[in-house]
């Protein structure tokens, strides 16, 4: 995976970041990317590490991200998806990256920054864009417990 900038898709324009990434997210870089002079609001959302989630029996301590060698193409395709449904006129402007490897509490394992002339489509589809990237993207979670207990989980397994 790359952490390079992505240009600006030749199909949407407004995509103008959506990686999968190995190293530290940035959301005030992502922020910039999006923010032009036109744009009255930017929404950005910062998914962090915590120390607890439902499937853990204890405090959690860290976790490794890994994803599937299509995963960025995925996110692309979501990120197209949530635009034709959310911002059919076409007025935000959208980066997104999710970070794998290994991260601790507090890292960030996702951000996602939206800018358009007004606030209101700029939280709907920031909503949606983080809602549908845990659901559809193929990044999966090895969640590390301080008891040395481990556990995989969002492995779209029944």
């Amino acid at each position: 995976m790359s952490t390079d900038p992505v240009p600006p898709s030749a199909t949407d324009p407004r995509v103008v970041h959506a990686r999968i990434s190995d190293q530290p997210l940035d959301p005030v870089a992502l922020e910039q990317l999006v923010a032009g002079p036109a744009d009255g609001a930017v929404t950005t959302f910062t998914g962090r590490v915590r120390d607890h989630d439902p499937e853990a029996s204890g405090e959690v301590v860290s976790l490794d991200y890994s994803c599937h060698p299509d995963a960025e193409g995925v996110l692309r395709q979501v990120v197209a998806e949530v635009l034709a449904t959310q911002d059919p006129e076409g007025t935000t402007h959208v980066a997104v990256a999710h970070r794998i490897g290994h991260l601790e509490v507090g890292d960030l394992a996702i951000v996602v920054s939206v800018a358009s002339a007004h606030r209101a489509v700029t939280f709907t589809v920031c909503e949606a864009l983080v809602e549908q990237v845990k659901a559809r993207v193929p990044v999966w979670k090895h969640q590390h417990e301080a008891d040395g207990r481990a556990t995989w989980s969002n492995l779209g397994l029944a």
